[in-house]
C-alpha cells in the first residue's frame, strides 16, 4: 500500500499520457495529442526524479540510526565485562548484560530475579552493589523538626536533645547522587514511556516532564542529552516523581528522612537515652573545603567523586552540598504537633543543601527543606536506597550479616512492613 501511495502520481501521468495519444488519434488531431503527451512526459520525468531523491540510500539509513546508548557508569561497565567471558548467548544472557550496563544491578539481585541467574551473573551484580552502595546499619536516629537541632537550641536557650527517636532498619544507600550519565540510561531506555513506573496521580503530567527542547528528560538537557563534561555531575532539573520513577526502574527506592540522616550523622549510643550524632558527615564543625557550598566551589555542581574528605563514616559522598536531595517523606513529617507549618499544598522533603547554599545551619544533616513534588530546579537531585530485606540472601554484603536474620519468615514480615 505504501509503495502504491508513493508511485500513484506517476501512474496517473502515464495513464493520462496514453489517453491524450488515443484521443488525438481517434479525433484526427494527432499533433495536438502528441504535444500534450510530450508535456505530460516531461512532468513524468520530474516526478520520477522527485521520488528517486526521496528514497533513502544505504548511507542515509545508517546515519539516521540512533547511536548505541553509552554505559551507565564505569563500575557497571567493569562488572558487566565479567559476564562477557560467559559462553551463554541466549536472550536471557543478553538481557542481563544490558541491565548491568544500565546500572540496574539491584533489580537483578531481587529474590524473584536472582533465582534464575547463573552464579557468575549474581557475582557481577553483587560487585556493582558493593562498590556503588554503602551499608547503613540498623539502629536509632534522633529526628528533629524542619529547622534542625541547632536552630531550636539557639531559640530556646536549651541544649536538651529533643527530637524523636526513630528506629531504622538496615539498608544500603547509594554512595553518590544519581549522575547525568546514569539518568540518561533511564531516558534512553524508555523510562518516560513506561507508565507502570509512575504514580497514577501524575500520569497526566508525565508528558510535561521534558527538557529545554521538548524531549523527555531533565529540564536543563537538550535533545535528550546533557551538556558535555557533566557526565559525572548530579542530575538536576528533575521533580520528585521523576526521581521515584528512576528508582523503581533500577530496582531501588528513595531513602526516608531517618535513613538519610542516619547515614550521615552515624549515631553512637552513649547511654540508654542519649545518642551522639554528628552535625556534618565529617564531624561537628563546618568545613567548607569538604563540601561544594556557596563561596567554596565554582557556583555550580561538581563531579560526585570529588571531595572524598567530606564523605560519611560509611563512605557516602556529598550528603552535604552539591545538590539538595529528594527523600521519600513529606516536608515537616518529623515536627511536633505545635511546630507543624500550615501548608497550602503538600511538599516533599529535601536534605543536604546545594552548591548555592549560604547559611551554615541549612547545610547540616539535621536541617530539612521542602518543595513541591513537581518542582524541577537547578539545584535539586537525589540518590537511591534499597532495604536488605529486598535483596536475595546471596547478595547481602558480608558486613551486614549480623544486621538481620535472613529467614524466609523475617523476609515476609519485613516485606509486609514496607
Amino acid at each position: 500500500m505504501r509503495l502504491f501511495q508513493t508511485y500513484r502520481p506517476i501512474l496517473l501521468l502515464v495513464v493520462t499520457c496514453l489517453l491524450c495519444l488515443l484521443v488525438g488519434w481517434r479525433t484526427g488531431h494527432g499533433f495536438l495529442g502528441s504535444a500534450l503527451a510530450a508535456v505530460l512526459a516531461c512532468l513524468l520525468g520530474m516526478q520520477l526524479s522527485l521520488v528517486t531523491s526521496r528514497r533513502p540510500r544505504g548511507e542515509d539509513i545508517a546515519r539516521s540510526t540512533p547511536a548505541e546508548t553509552p554505559v551507565a557508569a564505569a563500575v557497571a561497565e567493569a562488572a558487566s565485562s565479567e559476564l562477557d567471558d560467559l559462553d551463554g548467548g541466549s536472550e536471557s544472557d543478553k538481557l542481563v548484560r544490558t541491565m548491568m550496563r544500565q546500572g540496574r544491578y539491584a533489580l537483578l539481585l531481587r529474590p524473584q530475579v536472582a533465582v534464575g541467574l547463573q552464579p557468575a551473573q549474581i557475582a557481577a551484580a553483587r560487585r556493582a552493589l558493593d562498590e556503588q552502595t554503602a551499608l547503613v546499619p540498623a539502629g536509632e536516629v534522633r529526628m528533629h523538626g524542619w529547622r534542625g537541632a541547632a536552630s531550636v537550641a539557639v531559640e530556646t536557650g536549651q541544649q536538651a536533645p529533643g527530637g524523636r527517636l526513630v528506629q531504622v532498619e538496615a539498608m544500603l544507600l547509594d554512595r553518590y547522587p544519581v549522575t547525568n550519565r546514569a539518568f540518561r540510561e533511564f531516558v534512553h531506555g524508555g523510562g518516560y514511556r513506561q507508565m507502570s513506573l509512575w504514580d497514577p496521580a501524575v500520569w497526566p503530567a508525565v508528558l510535561e516532564f521534558v527538557d529545554s527542547t521538548g524531549c523527555p528528560g531533565p529540564r536543563y538537557w537538550r535533545q535528550g542529552n546533557f551538556s558535555a563534561g557533566l557526565e559525572d555531575h548530579p542530575v538536576v532539573g528533575i521533580c520528585w516523581y521523576e526521581a521515584l520513577a528512576y528508582a523503581r526502574w533500577i530496582g531501588k527506592r528513595l531513602p526516608t528522612d531517618p535513613e538519610w540522616v542516619k547515614a550521615g550523622s552515624w549515631p553512637v549510643p552513649t547511654s540508654q537515652q542519649t545518642l551522639q550524632q554528628r552535625k556534618f558527615p565529617w564531624g561537628d564543625t563546618m568545613d567548607r573545603h569538604k563540601a561544594n557550598l556557596w563561596g567554596t566551589g565554582d557556583d555550580r555542581t561538581c563531579s560526585v567523586r570529588e571531595l572524598p574528605e567530606g564523605s560519611s563514616v560509611g563512605g557516602v559522598y556529598h550528603l552535604i552540598g552539591n545538590v539538595w536531595e529528594w527523600t521519600a517523606n513529606n516536608f515537616n513529617a518529623w515536627d511536633g504537633d505545635q511546630e507543624r507549618l500550615a501548608l497550602k499544598s503538600p511538599m516533599k522533603s529535601l536534605r543536604g543543601g546545594a552548591f548555592d547554599t549560604y547559611f551554615e545551619n541549612q547545610a547540616s544533616l539535621h536541617f530539612q527543606s521542602g518543595d513541591s513534588p513537581l518542582a524541577r530546579k537547578h539545584n535539586i537531585g537525589f540518590r537511591c536506597a534499597i532495604s536488605l530485606c529486598d535483596l536475595a540472601a546471596e547478595a547481602i554484603p558480608d558486613d551486614a550479616v549480623g544486621e538481620h536474620a535472613w529467614t524466609d519468615e523475617n523476609r515476609l514480615v519485613a516485606g509486609d512492613a514496607q
